[in-house]
């Protein structure tokens, strides 16, 4: 069996990866809304990454010229004379009030995005925990939602050490299939908790997860097991909070077609692992990922052969009386 480490490694670098420059930009966006929002924004506490970005997940987008999304979550001190809507509406007043970004807002439900036209969008969530527990706001609903950006993170964030560092890489080629490929319609956050689901405690150490390739063929398989047992869509939870389901905007058409995706996806990767020689091997992945897999491997210096955990580098790793309180889908919290 073939494991194409360096064909991997170099296809998730030149291919699938945010690239550093706009990794850079990102960075320097993120810093100056921070800034300006910890100078000017009435009881502002901290600010946190959330989905992608958070988790290392980010790819880059179709093609060069295309927009990405990044959320932060505004911790905010709960404000007892305000409404939900309040949160929103004071990030978006206290951003309108800089030059620097008067002219890149756009006010929307529960977060108020920062256009870095041409590169990036930038949503700006305000936070608030409230006996304990953590809400974003619905400006429309004027309610606020419970959330866990936090339990999330950590639960993914187990499940990626348990792969050594494998199954954010392993998203990320999920992601790459659903966007370059055209492949099937679904939420990152909805994809990353299947591919995470798939991951078990005792997978640690052993072969299942010891290279992208065996990773990515582990996560295919047990997702493929799972929807094949459910032809009709079943309810995905949130693992940190259970209340809150990923099904939300997710007809069973759209189900349907990733469910049969899925299927034939895995049986190519199986396909591609148990080829013995790695020239095969990159046949069988290019039919999955397309030419641009290996695209600068030869018979004589193909991927290679063995174990050991490939070394892709990352992208980017109640507040007063009569509110009503809401538990409902974090639609900020992926891409």
């Amino acid at each position: 069996m073939t494991k194409n480490k360096k064909d991997f490694q170099e296809f998730l670098r030149d291919e699938v990866n945010l690239n550093q420059g706009r990794i850079d930009r990102l960075t320097s966006g993120v810093r100056g809304v921070n800034g300006c929002l910890k100078d000017n924004l009435k009881g502002y506490q901290t600010m946190e990454r959330q989905g992608s970005y958070a988790l290392g997940t980010l790819i880059k987008p179709v093609d060069d010229n295309d927009e990405y999304d990044a959320d932060i979550q505004v911790v905010m001190n709960p404000n007892p004379y305000w409404r939900p809507k309040d949160y929103v509406n004071e990030v978006h007043r206290t951003l309108k009030q800089n030059k620097n970004y008067a002219d890149k807002l756009r006010l929307k439900t529960r977060c108020v995005t920062v256009d870095y036209a041409g590169d990036f969008h930038l949503d700006v969530v305000p936070r608030v925990t409230i006996g304990g527990k953590h809400y974003i706001c619905n400006r429309n609903d004027d309610t606020l939602e419970e959330t866990d950006g936090t339990g999330y993170r950590e639960w993914f964030n187990e499940k990626n050490r348990i792969t050594g560092g494998n199954l954010k890489r392993v998203v990320r080629l999920l992601k790459y299939l659903r966007d370059h490929k055209s492949s099937y319609t679904v939420k990152s956050i909805m994809l990353t908790t299947l591919a995470g689901n798939a991951i078990h405690s005792d997978d640690e150490g052993t072969e299942a997860v010891s290279t992208v390739a065996d990773t990515l063929v582990t996560a295919l398989t047990r997702m493929d097991d799972y929807l094949q047992q459910h032809p009709y869509m079943p309810t995905v939870r949130n693992p940190a909070l259970p209340s809150e389901d990923f099904n939300r905007h997710w007809t069973q058409a759209q189900y349907s077609n990733f469910r049969n995706r899925v299927h034939s996806q895995a049986q190519t990767a199986r396909k591609a692992k148990a080829e013995e020689s790695s020239e095969k091997a990159i046949k069988v992945w290019q039919e999955l990922f397309g030419e641009s897999f290996a695209k600068g491997s030869s018979s004589s210096s193909g991927g290679t052969s063995g174990s050991g955990t490939s070394r892709a580098s990352g992208a980017a790793s109640s507040a007063g009386s009569g509110i009503t309180i809401a538990r409902r889908n974090d639609a900020h919290r992926f891409g």
